[in-house]
């Protein structure tokens, strides 16, 4: 069974929710952890943490054409508004993610794929 958001909320437990947590700061947690497809991202860095990271690795001219990025399992995923760079990208996935596992101090991160949307 996919792990999407409507499964989530079937299981996320209102109770264990404080009366004085602001119900923005529950629903970024929330949605922090679904990527574009619906799915929940997996245990790891935080999407957040992987952005920055991201940024600074791919330099202005490719995170200008960054759509988004996010984490499934052990693979980061970077959507690209342009399929050539897409394409070319793909060749230094390896590159991209020893440099993404060096900038976060982990090693758990194993492939790093570029799409075009």
């Amino acid at each position: 069974m996919k792990d999407t958001a409507e499964n989530y909320f079937e299981e996320y437990d209102l109770d264990k929710v404080s009366k004085t947590t602001p119900l923005c700061v529950e629903l970024s947690r929330l949605v922090g952890k679904l990527d574009p497809d619906g799915e929940m991202c997996a245990d790891g860095p935080s999407l957040d943490a992987v952005q920055r990271a991201w940024n600074e690795i791919a330099g202005s001219q490719i995170a200008s054409i960054t759509r988004s990025v996010y984490v499934r399992k052990n693979e980061v995923i970077v959507v690209l508004s342009a399929p050539n760079w897409a394409q070319e990208l793909n060749f230094l996935s390896e590159e991209y993610c020893e440099k993404l596992n060096e900038a976060l101090g982990i090693n758990s991160l194993e492939k790093v794929s570029f799409r075009a949307r």
